[in-house]
Parts: structure tokens; sequence; C-alpha cells
């Protein structure tokens, strides 16, 4: 951690700013704080500051065992309060297993190459307005762009902007809009975040944050443009995670969201979909031990494989067997990517979480205008937006 992320950060349970009491004398680089304990002036929680990573958490401390027994005698001059254990045990109870699922897969899995990333992040972000036009895209999910496509692309609207991503993972987002951006804040609830400080250890406007969006550690109205992709429908309520979200961005700023879609007249067969995935297989699959499920996923990633061609082979021949391979496949196998891996990590990504739920492009738009925004517009992807805050002047205060 550097010091200068100390400005944007303030205790997670009562909004006050916090004091930073470094723990070792890292000479090694001494604009990186490696080790510390983060202070509440107010109500004096400790948060400890491990692996250069501030863990702004109400679990933390309590977690953080090696963390206590190596720098107790530090810890025993500096005044605190611990968290009281029933916050603990209500946090954990919320958001274990998301945790553990998440940080579990950031840290194992091979994500998808630079180019796709880069590609995916402008597409659901609206960061580059003019992009629409340029590109012809179906599924951003499925696009493999050339290098023609990617030199379309313009960062410049985000140049010298603070960006906040809310649930970076292991930090592919952060990678792209770091190399536009002014200060880039990487916000995440697992322990992901140590991938991502590897990842992103040369990029000086780059900060790490552990920490949850529903009870945010950050100051408010702080970011210039804020994005979550495809993180705020894993949480236990969609709805406050947004305007939790919301909040963050500053008068004027910017806010955009990929979530998944809803869809408003749905076949029979999507039902039993969503019906065999959600409400049978993943209430199972999110209580497995990660090494199991990603076994499991290695399995639907390949079967994945079996389904395209199953239906490749029926439009091409009208074969009603590769009809029925494809359809009984595509109940249990999602995603679809030319790297195993890959859809091997698409698989555990949709079987791990707790929470999962979907939208409508009508209820984002009510939650923008709900959390003050204007000039919501939707993007092509299912569902995607980006609004802009309105400032006091626009509501017409003084």
């Amino acid at each position: 951690m550097r010091a200068e992320l100390l400005d944007y950060l303030v205790c997670p349970g009562c909004g006050a700013a916090l004091d930073l009491h470094p723990l070792r004398d890292d000479a090694a680089d001494r604009r990186e704080i490696e080790q510390g304990l983060l202070v509440c002036r107010a109500c004096a929680v400790p948060y400890p500051l491990a692996e250069g990573i501030p863990r702004l958490l109400p679990n933390a401390f309590h977690r953080q065992r090696e963390f206590r027994r190596e720098f107790s005698s530090q810890l025993s001059q500096i005044d605190f309060r611990e968290s009281p254990l029933e916050d603990t045990q209500k946090f954990e109870a919320l958001h274990r297993l998301t945790a553990r699922a998440f940080g579990y897969e950031w840290n194992t899995y091979r994500v998808t190459p630079r180019e796709e990333d880069l590609v995916t992040f402008f597409w659901l972000t609206g960061a580059d307005p003019e992009l629409y036009d340029q590109l012809s895209v179906d599924d951003v999910f499925s696009f493999y762009p050339a290098a023609a496509d990617l030199e379309k692309i313009d960062g410049s609207h985000l140049a010298g902007k603070t960006v906040l991503d809310v649930g970076c993972g292991m930090g592919k987002y952060l990678d792209v809009v770091s190399d536009y951006a002014g200060t880039v804040i990487g916000l995440d609830l697992s322990g992901a975040l140590v991938r991502a400080r590897a990842v992103l250890k040369d990029r000086r406007n780059v900060h790490l944050v552990q920490g949850n969006i529903l009870a945010p550690p950050l100051k408010p109205a702080f970011a210039d443009f804020a994005y979550s992709l495809g993180v705020l429908h894993h949480t236990p309520d969609t709805h406050a995670a947004f305007l939790s979200s919301a909040s963050l961005v500053k008068p004027g700023g910017q806010l955009s969201v990929w979530l998944y879609p809803k869809e408003k007249e749905p076949s029979a067969y999507a039902e039993r979909i969503h019906w065999i995935q959600d409400d049978v297989i993943r209430p199972i699959t999110c209580r497995m031990p990660p090494r199991m499920l990603r076994m499991f996923s290695g399995i639907l990633g390949r079967l994945t494989f079996v389904r395209d061609r199953a239906a490749a082979r029926h439009q091409a021949t009208g074969s009603r067997i590769a009809r029925r391979v494809a359809a009984y496949a595509g109940l249990v196998a999602v995603g679809r990517h030319r790297d195993p891996e890959i859809a091997a990590f698409l698989n555990f990504d949709w079987y791990s979480p707790q929470y999962r739920s979907y939208h409508t492009e009508e209820e984002v738009e009510r939650w923008y205008c709900e959390a003050n925004f204007e000039g919501i517009r939707m993007l092509p992807q299912r569902v995607s937006a980006v609004a802009v805050r309105r400032s006091d002047r626009s509501r017409g205060i003084a």
C-alpha cells in the first residue's frame, strides 16, 4: 500500500478516517507499506494491512492470525477495540462462501487474454462511446478481437480520471484501465487481491483494497468513473450494492454496470435450464470444496465443446440425435470459449457463487434514477448501462 491511498479510505463500520501504524520498516521500497495496522479514529476498530493490501472487513483482524502473531509486540502498543464477535459472525454467514469461491477462482485459473479483456471492458462500460460504431459484436464474451479491432479503441476519455473497479478480482480490468486513467482503485471482497497485486505490482497508479461494497471502506463521491462488471449480482442484495456503488461517484462522474440479464419472455427450455442450474445444481456446488468443484467444472468445460459440435451438426444435417445431445449438454454446461481451461473457468464462475440474480433494463434504469443519475444509456450487451451522476446545480440547488 502506498500512503496516498489513505486519502481515499474510511472505516467501513462508521465512515470515520483511519490512522495508519506501519509495523515493518520496508527499506527495499519506502513508497510501499507492506505490513501495518489501520485504526478507526472514531470507533477504534483495527484493520490489518497485510501483504501490502488494506483488509477492511469486519472479520479481517480475527482472520489474520499469522499477522497477529508476528506483530504481537507492536500491536500491544496500539490502542484499538476489536469488532464485536457477532459482527464478525454475521459478516461470515453472509459472505464467507462468496469470498472463498472467488478467491480460489481468481488465484487458480488462467483468465481470458488481455486483448479480449480490453474489448470487453470498453464494450461493457461505454468508456469509449464511439466504439459501438467501430465494431460489430453480437456477444462480447465470445468475440475474439484482431489487432485491427484493438486499434479502434480510444481510451482518452479516462485520461487523468480517478477510477474505481467494484469487484476487481485478480485485476484483469485494472490492468486495462490503468493504461489510460490517472488513479485506479480496485475493491474486492476476496483474497484474489493477492494475485492482483502480483500482476499489477509495477502499476504505480493502481491501489488495491479488500472490502465489501455493501459497507464500502471508501470516501463517498470520490470517483470520476466507477464500473462493476458481473459482480453486483453476486451480492446478497444487488439493489443495495448498486446504490452503494453509485454513492462513490462524484457529481458529474459516471457509473457503468453489467448485470446478468433476465429474459422478458423465457421459453420453457430456458426456464428449465435456470431451474436446473440455479435451484438444483448451484445450491450444492457453491458449498463444495473448491478443488472438487474445479474437477466438476473441467468436465463441464469439455462438455461445452460437445454441445457446440452437436449443435453445428444438427444445423448442417438436421440430425435429431445431435439436437438432443446439444440440448441435454446445454442444460448443465455454460459459456463458450475456444480455450478448454477458460471454458472450465467459465463453468466454475457460474456454479461457485452463493448468490446470483438476474435483472432487466427497466429495473436498472429505475436504480439509476433513484441514485440521482441522468443521461442513462443502455449499452448493446444485455444488461449493461452507463449514466452520469447529477450535480447539485442540475438539481436546482444553489
